[in-house]
């Protein structure tokens, strides 16, 4: 296959697929493109200049100067409880065993209620006398929240045992107000304030809940960014010796860039930083995304290269769009955040693809136009409804669907919906899923298969809603009816004249899904020809 053609699946067949997997397509990428990079290498410092911004990196082997700086090493530093004294007792879920056998008869707590918690208890469940599962907050399911870092169903199998079989369990407490005893070889849980509580309590007073005994504690609680090669460029000379505090992802904007520092961008894992429980931008389904996105942003700022377009008639925008709404697989997996936006240039439509929508008051720096120029534009992503992504919430219910085109503002799961703009789009905070600032807005029903190019329920409300906001006749015309007209009048009407003459041929694979239009494709290109 060509390059451009391979994907994980060439590596392995599997729903979900191993780590190795992506490892052997990495792999193969660095040694087909030759990218020159440095293994085993530890950034240790990075100073910048104050004139111009630029950077010094110092690494375990070299040192490199640049002005820009992307920073994309992930979330590597793993959250332990604040008590130091705590973490003696704790093990780390990337370092104990995998060996299921080796927690035979064991009673385990693991810290922690999201899918590497789940994952750890699945694996060793089987072979324990119980696990329990402690984190501040209740369990989250993807299926409810539509999040990809709640739950998923795959890693759940704990669930049953404890509501169906009672041997397990899960409980809501802050590890950070516990204390961890040990005695002898088994540790117990108490909480800080009824540990207060029951001293000077009689020995057979009961009121006092501990939790355990417990054979191993493990931490389950995820990783943080790690801020310290950047540590200087934050602090001042008295404070250099501190590290900066931890935290879960860094301080950025929509454009990807450090909100205190200066020309350091972000990429990868950590950028989920600007959609963090609102999209996918933190797993790589979804970060594949923004990585490009960061691509095309330093593209416009540095070398005034416009973000990349195609032009559409506008009388053969509607088809295109609703093609394009089965096909866009950047606003699919980045719903809410990754749009595509349609600027009308008179009779040609401009189109631009996956621009995060927190870009999009800054559209005339993306395109490199002045900001006065005026523009009317269509912004299309994919959305859940409103109130059916929720901790809690029934995602099943009977009366979930809504199919109907003049009730699709109701519908529920994924559908796309259109934003006709004015003016320049306002701005957005990070980690939001409101646009602001649009004149109108069309919700095209959901549908099973992911189908957003029926005749009736998509493409008559997309034409009667691009018609109205842009005031052109929209209305349909059919090629027998075009045909009719070049024969027998002395001119077409605008909808046969302008999508076929203007551009010389039609994009039949814009048109494919409309059961109108199944037109053969001798009798296209006789009619073109003439």
């Amino acid at each position: 296959k060509q390059w451009y053609q391979r994907r994980v699946r060439d590596y392995s067949k599997e729903m979900f697929p191993p780590a190795d997997a992506l490892l052997e397509y990495l792999h193969d990428y660095v040694t087909r493109f030759k990218l020159r990079i440095h293994y085993n290498t530890n950034v240790e410092q990075v100073t910048q200049e104050e004139t111009d911004k630029s950077f010094t990196l110092f690494t375990s082997g070299h040192v490199y100067s640049c002005k820009y700086v992307v920073a994309s090493t992930g979330i590597s530093v793993m959250n332990n409880p604040r008590d130091v004294a705590k973490r003696e007792h704790i093990e780390g879920y990337d370092t104990v065993s995998h060996d299921p056998a080796d927690y035979e008869g064991k009673k385990v707590l693991i810290l922690g209620k999201g899918n590497s918690a789940f994952e750890t208890a699945d694996l060793i469940y089987g072979h324990t006398d119980f696990v329990h599962l402690l984190s501040r907050d209740r369990v989250k399911l993807s299926w409810n929240t539509h999040y990809d870092g709640d739950v998923r169903g795959v890693n759940n199998q704990l669930l049953d045992t404890y509501q169906l079989k009672s041997l397990d369990g899960i409980l809501e407490r802050d590890v950070n107000e516990l204390i961890i005893k040990k005695k002898g070889d088994k540790l117990f849980i108490y909480d800080e304030e009824e540990e207060k509580e029951a001293e000077g309590r009689a020995a057979d007073d009961d009121s006092f809940v501990e939790l355990g005994p417990y054979d191993k504690i493990i931490n389950c609680m995820g990783f943080n960014y790690d801020p310290r090669p950047f540590r200087n460029l934050t602090k001042g000379a008295e404070e250099e010796e501190e590290d900066p505090p931890i935290t879960k992802y860094p301080s950025m904007g929509w454009d990807y860039q450090s909100d205190t520092i200066q020309n350091l961008y972000y990429a990868g894992t950590i950028t989920h930083g600007t959609d963090k429980r609102v999209s996918s931008g933190g797993f790589i389904h979804g970060f594949r995304y923004s990585s490009r996105s960061l691509s095309y942003v330093l593209a416009a700022r540095n070398h005034g290269i416009r973000w990349p377009s195609e032009k559409v008639p506008l009388h053969g925008i509607t088809s295109y769009i609703l093609k394009r709404m089965n096909e866009m697989n950047g606003p699919y997996q980045m719903f809410y955040v990754m749009t595509d936006v349609y600027l009308r240039r008179g009779n040609t439509v401009e189109v631009f693809k996956d621009v995060p929508n927190g870009l999009l008051h800054k559209i005339h720096e993306l395109l490199v136009e002045p900001l006065e120029m005026s523009r009317d534009l269509v912004v299309v992503r994919l959305e859940y409804g409103k109130d059916y992504s929720k901790v809690g919430g029934d995602p099943f219910r009977k009366e979930r669907t809504e199919l109907e085109p003049a009730r699709a503002h109701l519908c529920n799961f994924i559908h796309p919906v259109l934003y006709h703009f004015t003016n320049t789009p306002r701005a957005v905070p990070i980690r939001t899923k409101a646009l602001k600032g649009e004149h109108r807005k069309l919700h095209l029903p959901e549908d099973l298969y992911t189908d957003f190019a029926t005749l009736k329920r998509h493409w008559v409300p997309l034409n009667n809603f691009i018609g109205s906001i842009w005031n052109v006749d929209m209305s349909y015309v059919s090629i027998e009816e075009c045909l009719l007209q070049h024969l027998t009048r002395a001119g077409m009407s605008v909808q046969c004249r302008r999508p076929l003459l203007s551009v010389g041929h039609i994009d039949r694979s814009n048109v494919r899904k409309i059961p109108d239009w199944e037109l053969s494709q001798k009798f296209l290109d006789d009619f073109v020809t003439k």
